[in-house]
């Protein structure tokens, strides 16, 4: 079966609308409400970041979504536009030179609710995934 796939303006008022999109798929795996929640907000920080960071605000430019269901795991993808950024240097938001500062939170929260990050080469694409067994999350690493 090929990867459900979907585009959206780079315009925030799209954001839920995607994520209700995806949730309304998952909702046959019966997942428990935490793992819906810890999804959808990954997916709508990704988006968030895929808006903002990558295209620039530019409705005219695409973020584009895609999901699979398979082999015990959630694999979503959200790519943008942009040239992409240097994922690696990502500063750790909790720190007490970034406490204050903007930015990084999403890509921490991605990281700590998911069970795997990636990115492309370029870092204009997120590969965020969450395994599943039976209809039953592996949970958050809360």
């Amino acid at each position: 079966m090929k990867d459900p796939v979907f585009e959206i303006p780079s315009d925030p008022k799209y954001i839920r609308p995607a994520s209700a999109k995806l949730i309304r798929a998952l909702r046959k795996l019966k997942l428990g409400r935490e793992t819906l929640f810890d999804i959808r907000l990954c997916l709508e920080e990704a988006v968030i970041n895929a808006i903002k960071y990558g295209n620039k605000l530019d409705s005219r430019l695409p973020v584009v979504i895609s999901y699979a269901i398979s082999d015990g795991k959630i694999e979503i993808t959200v790519r943008d536009q942009g040239e992409g950024f240097d994922y690696k240097a990502t500063p750790d938001p909790r720190s007490d030179t970034n406490i204050l500062k903007h930015g990084g939170r999403g890509i921490f929260l991605i990281k700590n609710l998911m069970d795997e990050v990636g990115y492309n080469d370029s870092g204009n694409e997120i590969k965020m995934i969450k395994f599943i067994s039976g209809g039953k999350s592996h949970g958050s690493k809360r």
